[in-house]
C-alpha cells in the first residue's frame, strides 16, 4: 500500500474488523451466486432454495427473489449511495436514481447482510451493512481476498461475490445468471426486454480469478441448455441440475410494472420496453 492507502486502512480498521465474523463461516458448504444475466429469464428461482445464495445488482426486483435462501448481497460500486454521482455510462454527474432505488430495497430487506464499498460509509449505515475496499490492489493475479483487509476482487460484481464465497469458506459454488462465464456469451439483464444476440468473445472473462478459485473450491457455471459451454469453468445445464426444463419469461412477467418504470428512469441505458 502507498501512504494514502495505509492511512485509509488504519482509519477504517475498526470498521473492517467486523468482517472477520464471516471468515470461514460456511466452511464445507455449497452456495449459489446470482448475477443479473438474461439467462435468469429461463429459470424458476423457487428451485434454488436448497442452498445459501449470494446476490447482487437489481436481483431484489425479481418477483421470486424471496423464494431464495439469500443471505448475502453485494452492491460495491464506489459512491453508489451518494445523492449525485458520475453516471458510468453517460460519464456525467447527475442525480443518482439507481442508488436511491437500491437503497430503498436494502432498507426493505433488512435480514440480508450487505457488502458495500467503503466509499459509501458516510451514506449508508446499519447493523447489516458491511464495508469492503481494495486499498489500491485491484489485481486478481493473485487476488487478495480478505474482507477485513485488502479485498482486491472489486472490479465487478461477479468477481466480488466469488471473493465473498471463498472468504466465507464455501467449497462448492454454482454461478447462476453469470452469463459472461460461458460461450457463446449471452447479453443483457433479466430485467431488460427481449432477447439479445449471443456473442463470441476472444477475451476470456475473469480468467485469472476464476482459475485461482478453481484451486480453492469446486466452482461451475449454470447454462440455459447444452448449446452453451463454460469457458474456464465446468458447466451444467439448468435441466441437468434441477430436473426441470427452462421456460422463458419476459421481463414484465418477473419484474413489477412499477419497478420496470423505475429502472427505465435510472439513465443506465437499460432496454426496459
Amino acid at each position: 500500500m502507498n501512504l494514502k492507502n495505509k492511512a485509509l486502512y488504519l482509519l477504517s480498521k475498526k470498521v473492517l474488523d467486523r468482517n472477520t465474523r464471516f471468515k470461514g463461516l460456511h466452511a464445507g458448504e455449497s452456495c449459489y451466486i446470482f448475477g443479473n444475466g438474461a439467462s435468469i429469464k429461463y429459470f424458476d428461482l423457487g428451485l434454488f432454495n436448497d442452498r445459501v445464495s449470494i446476490g447482487c445488482g437489481s436481483l431484489f426486483l425479481h418477483h421470486d427473489f424471496h423464494k431464495l435462501d439469500l443471505k448475502y448481497y453485494y452492491t460495491g460500486h464506489p459512491f453508489l449511495f451518494y445523492k449525485y454521482w458520475k453516471n458510468p455510462y453517460k460519464k456525467k454527474y447527475e442525480r443518482n436514481l439507481l442508488g436511491e432505488l437500491w437503497k430503498k430495497n436494502i432498507q426493505f430487506n433488512s435480514s440480508i447482510e450487505y457488502f458495500v464499498s467503503l466509499s459509501n460509509y458516510s451514506r449508508i449505515r446499519g447493523s447489516n451493512i458491511n464495508y469492503v475496499h481494495h486499498f489500491g490492489h485491484i489485481s486478481s493475479n493473485p487476488p487478495k481476498i480478505e474482507l477485513d483487509n485488502v479485498f482486491s476482487t472489486m472490479d465487478g460484481s461477479l468477481n466480488a461475490m466469488v471473493g465473498l464465497a471463498v472468504y466465507m469458506g464455501f467449497n462448492e459454488i454454482t454461478l447462476v445468471g453469470c452469463d459472461y462465464t460461458y460461450r457463446p456469451r449471452s447479453q443483457g439483464h433479466f430485467f431488460e426486454f427481449g432477447k439479445f444476440p449471443d456473442l463470441i468473445e476472444k477475451e476470456v472473462f475473469s480468467k485469472d480469478l476464476l482459475s485461482y478459485v478453481e484451486s480453492e473450491a469446486n466452482i461451475e457455471t449454470l447454462t440455459i441448455d447444452e448449446n452453451y459451454v463454460g469457458e474456464i469453468l465446468n458447466h451444467t445445464s439448468y435441466e441437468e441440475l434441477l430436473l426441470s426444463k427452462p421456460h422463458y419469461q419476459e421481463n414484465r412477467g418477473i419484474v413489477s410494472k412499477n419497478n420496470l418504470r423505475k429502472l427505465n428512469n435510472v439513465n443506465m441505458e437499460y432496454k426496459i420496453y
